[in-house]
């Protein structure tokens, strides 16, 4: 399903083409085809590190400190990719991560959290990925790169 945003680039493409021909218009474009990453967790330093290595990648970034906020922006806007925290105060990821799979099927969860990997899979069943955050930046693109992100 297109998003008012997803239609933007055919809008300005038919209306205003003839008008303003010498414009560069594939910056619209982008915004249509970048993929969209949401960033949940309780902690800013994890959440401003992941913003600034995801937007330096291309992506559009949204961050959230809670279930709360991350439900807002699932809601509103298109999400490609979210990267889950387990351990957050109020809601844990795993009751967030049911939530996600109940109302936002589309989307591709990667748990991210300091507890192993095995100890990821057992609180978070079915995730699309898991990624201990000690194994570094080249890992989790690594991981972002096999969901098509």
């Amino acid at each position: 399903m297109k998003t008012h945003i997803d239609r933007l680039p055919e809008y300005y493409e038919h209306e205003y083409k003839q008008k303003f021909e010498d414009l560069d218009w594939d910056w619209l474009k982008d915004l249509s085809t970048k993929k969209r990453l949401l960033v949940i967790d309780d902690e800013s330093i994890f959440r401003v590190a992941y913003s600034r290595i995801f937007f330096n990648e291309g992506y559009i970034v949204r961050t959230a400190a809670n279930a709360t906020d991350a439900n807002d922006i699932l809601v509103r806007e298109r999400i490609d990719i979210v990267l889950l925290d387990i351990n957050m105060a109020e809601v844990d990821g795993s009751i967030l991560y049911e939530l996600i799979r109940t109302f936002h099927k589309e989307v591709k969860v990667v748990v991210s959290s300091v507890y192993p990997i095995d100890e990821q899979k057992e609180r978070v069943k079915l995730a699309d990925a898991y990624f201990d955050k000690s194994d570094g930046k080249d890992a989790l693109m690594k991981i972002i790169s096999s969901l098509g992100g």
